[in-house]
């Protein structure tokens, strides 16, 4: 029963992950560009051409996580491009560059590069490899399953939702207290 729960946590997790990012960088491609550029992990030449292919792969990675047929090559896809996203977070992070958006869901959610989004990357990394890992076997969950990892989800986007605007309205308030102060 575990393994059904873990199964359906991930899929729809990572479904919803995928897709709301996906949809939300659909709608600004040219600030997701500036993102891609203000990186600088890619040429510049690039920027363009992956800002244009990387919403679209991120929606085709949910609707192959929703199929337990092309399962395991969604969660595949998934924890590959979790890994291109977090190496670029480590490289601006290692440079001292923690001012710049990350562009996880475009304008929705205006993050800057932290420690806790290669935390987050890495939570569900793992969540799409092992989900790859146990894609092929014959274990369906079940409705309850379903259920019961649905509401696992909301539980966690709950927590991360809270957790961003903490550290979001923190790093306001000491911006606006060093801005008081004199030292900007």
């Amino acid at each position: 029963m575990a393994e059904q729960i873990f199964i359906s946590f991930s899929v729809i997790l990572l479904a919803v992950v995928f897709l709301s990012a996906g949809v939300a960088k659909i709608r600004s491609v040219d600030t997701l560009e500036g993102v891609v550029q203000n990186f600088r992990v890619l040429p510049a030449r690039l920027a363009r051409p992956f800002a244009l292919v990387l919403p679209p792969a991120e929606i085709a990675i949910a609707a192959a996580l929703a199929v337990p047929a092309t399962r395991a090559y969604g969660a595949a896809a998934a924890t590959a491009l979790l890994l291109i996203f977090t190496v670029a977070i480590a490289i601006n992070l290692a440079r001292g560059r923690r001012e710049i958006d990350c562009g996880c869901f475009s304008s929705t959610l205006k993050q800057t590069l932290n420690g806790w989004l290669v935390v987050r990357n890495a939570f569900l990394a793992v969540c799409s490899t092992a989900l790859a890992a146990t894609a092929w076997t014959e274990v369906a969950p079940s409705w309850a399953d379903w259920l019961l990892g649905a509401l696992s989800v909301g539980f966690v986007i709950c927590i991360y939702l809270t957790a961003t605007t903490l550290t979001s309205n923190t790093s306001t308030v000491a911006q606006r207290r060093a801005i008081a102060a004199g030292n900007f």
